[in-house]
């Protein structure tokens, strides 16, 4: 008896590293196909997510809020490196700089008059 699964074809972009591991695995005969080997980590990682969120945990965060919070941190870093003594010497160095020394693209300003 052959039983059949109910499964969906979708494409997805993966790192080659990802890609090149889960080959070495059906090469090595751990797994049957790269797709086996792909709904296999996503089972389990649905599994553990699912948990993760059972137990409030934040572990598994999404995206949206990955990205919000390195931003958050990131803006955070910024701010105390900026108060420290070698935050507000960048600063001013990069403004004595810039004052100091006009880029190529800086061209006079003529302004003509017209006078009737």
């Amino acid at each position: 008896m052959v039983v059949k699964r109910n499964k969906e074809k979708v494409s997805i972009a993966m790192s080659s590293y990802l890609v090149n591991k889960a080959k070495a695995m059906v090469d090595a005969e751990e797994f049957g196909s790269v797709s086996d080997v792909i709904s296999t980590a996503m089972s389990q990682f649905i599994l553990m997510y699912d948990q993760a969120k059972r137990d409030g945990d934040t572990q598994f965060l999404s995206t949206r809020e990955c990205v919000e919070d390195a931003g958050n941190m990131i803006e955070g870093m910024i701010k105390e490196y900026l108060k420290s003594p070698e935050g507000k010497a960048l600063i001013k160095s990069i403004i004595g700089e810039s004052l100091a020394t006009p880029s190529k693209s800086d061209k006079p300003i003529v302004v003509e008059h017209i006078y009737d």
